[in-house]
């Protein structure tokens, strides 16, 4: 009788641990942010560099990830995009399709697809390569006026960055800005106004210059770009650059992303029980790494601290976020550099840089919150939207 009873609590006790786990790998909130061109020479500068702890350093589970494309051992933007998206290789160039052009199902979509808010944060233009294969499916990146189309039907409650004239300034002389207000949609093109909408449906389309910082030390334009607003949509008055620059402080562009990121977690977060996907993408990283800079490579490495400081403290907070950041690809092939004089320790940390194009090598993961533990490992790319799916349900 002991002896039954013995098995019989075993029995009981294993299925209620089963349970537990289950009930501990479910997430309900995803956040999905992407350092495009970011590596581990890049996170080396910022470790370094900072005397104080940074928000990578504590709390995570750690992996690795490599970044090949379904063609070559070193992915572009697109093909890197895609596989982070939808969990499927394509070939370089291709964005949201696979190898044979046949649209693929991303994260965002089975998202929505479960009754989730979804929404889209970037630094760059929301038609680039990145944001784009959440939501587009084209052969070529350079079809923005095509990628802007899609983006009609992207799904999205909000999304905030900045590519305005692919909405408006396109050969067939139609404005998708009026389209996206007959969808339901607030567009908005003013900082002030993003910050104070109680809307629970709006896209944010800034000019360039107040979603990135160009360098200081050199005239770059790190990756993207639109120019300011040359014409408006209906029924809407777009701020002027000299209006912008006074509504956000141009000289600490750093503001933009946690202030957007607060932004756009507030709106999402109101979802009655059923969650969210947050896309994040902070594209400029890899543009420093093709113009070899390691100057504007620290400043955003700095910024993306910040990024990450807002997105963790949220995720902290909400026990049922889970927190994913990593890479679609290295660029620069960044290393530290050697210090021959030891006073010079306390200068800023410089870098060196083996080519001004992408590279193969690994790219860190960090992931925090239900189900971190399964990016403990060395992973493909392919491999981290098929454990985020797995761990939220998708």
């Amino acid at each position: 009788m002991k002896k039954t009873f013995f098995k019989f609590s075993l029995m009981v006790f294993a299925i209620l641990a089963t349970i537990g786990c289950n009930k501990q790998q479910t997430a309900e909130n995803v956040i999905f942010l992407i350092g495009d061109g970011m590596g581990l020479g890049a996170i080396s500068q910022l470790l370094l560099y900072e005397e104080e702890p940074t928000a990578i350093e504590e709390g995570f589970v750690i992996g690795l990830s490599e970044t090949r494309s379904a063609n070559n051992f070193v992915t572009d933007s697109p093909a890197g995009g895609t596989a982070l998206a939808t969990g499927t290789r394509t070939n370089n160039g291709y964005l949201g399709v696979d190898p044979e052009g046949k649209q693929l199902t991303s994260l965002l979509k089975k998202a929505q697809a479960k009754g989730k808010k979804s929404g889209i944060v970037v630094n760059t233009v929301l038609t680039e390569a990145t944001p784009g294969a959440f939501y587009a499916g084209v052969k070529k990146r350079a079809e923005v006026y095509k990628i802007a189309e899609q983006f009609l039907d992207s799904g999205v409650d909000l999304a905030i960055g900045s590519g305005l004239s692919a909405f408006i300034n396109r050969p067939d002389s139609v404005d998708l800005t009026q389209k996206l207000i007959e969808k339901g949609y607030d567009v908005i093109l003013d900082w002030p106004t993003i910050l104070a909408t109680d809307s629970q449906k709006y896209i944010g389309i800034l000019p360039e210059a107040g979603v990135h910082r160009r360098n200081k030390s050199k005239d770059i334009t790190a990756k993207g770009g639109d120019g300011a607003p040359v014409c408006i949509a209906a029924k809407m008055a777009a701020e002027s650059d000299d209006n912008f620059n006074d509504n956000l402080d141009i000289n600490e562009p750093e503001k933009y992303m946690p202030k957007a990121l607060t932004k756009a977690l507030e709106t999402l977060s109101n979802n009655n029980g059923k969650g969210f996907f947050l896309m994040v993408e902070s594209a400029i990283i890899d543009g420093y790494g093709h113009n070899n800079d390691s100057y504007g490579l620290l400043d955003e490495m700095q910024e993306f601290n910040e990024t990450v400081k807002v997105v963790k403290a949220f995720a902290q907070s909400h026990p049922n976020t889970l927190l994913v950041i990593t890479a679609d690809h290295e660029t620069g092939g960044v290393g530290v550099s050697y210090r021959v004089s030891p006073e010079n320790m306390k200068d800023t940390v410089k870098v060196v840089f083996s080519t001004t194009g992408h590279t193969g090598t690994v790219v860190p993961v960090f992931a925090l919150g239900p189900g971190a533990e399964k990016f403990d490992c060395i992973m493909k790319n392919i491999d981290i939207p098929a454990k985020i799916s797995e761990i939220a349900g998708l």
